[in-house]
């Protein structure tokens, strides 16, 4: 169900540029899920993702998979810390996650293309990074608080 979230959100914003839900959305899932579960939705999504809009590629499919994985195990490990260090997370993410194509996009280009790529997708990872901040700062609290006792709810009745 998870996956499923992450996925329709993502196609319905689609029309705006690094605006969406999956940051909050994975920071809530990493904190209430073990990690192997984590470790499935994340690499469902991402392959998903790149199924549903044609971009499998070396230059776009294996950074884009570190970056949700980065994500996923920096939610997972301040999932029991200060909500500054939750939103600080979302925020720095913003960058983290363009930063990890630059490495793949020198090695296709070179490495005369680092400081060209990243004055371009700067405006863009500074968008993802105000988007995340707020999406975190007013969504995180209240989706964990419903989904909490769903996931809870569905452990107790496994341990049944």
């Amino acid at each position: 169900m998870f996956l499923a979230i992450l996925i329709v959100q993502e196609q319905l914003l689609l029309f705006l540029p690094n605006i969406q839900l999956t940051v909050v959305l994975i920071m809530v899932f990493a904190a209430i899920l073990p990690g192997y579960l984590l470790v499935f939705l994340v690499f469902g999504y991402v392959m998903l993702d790149n199924l549903l809009m044609g971009s499998f590629s070396l230059l776009y499919t294996p950074p884009m998979l570190i970056g949700w994985m980065l994500l996923a195990l920096f939610g997972w490990l301040v999932r029991n810390r200060s909500f500054f260090i939750v939103l600080l997370t979302a925020l720095v993410f913003g960058f983290l996650y363009g930063w990890v194509y630059i490495p793949f996009n020198m090695l296709l280009h070179g490495i005369s293309t680092f400081w060209p790529y990243l004055a371009a997708d700067l405006p863009f990872e500074i968008t993802m990074a105000v988007n995340n901040y707020l999406t975190v700062l007013i969504l995180y609290k209240p989706l964990l608080a419903l989904v909490k006792p769903l996931v809870s709810k569905k452990n107790e009745t496994i341990a049944e």
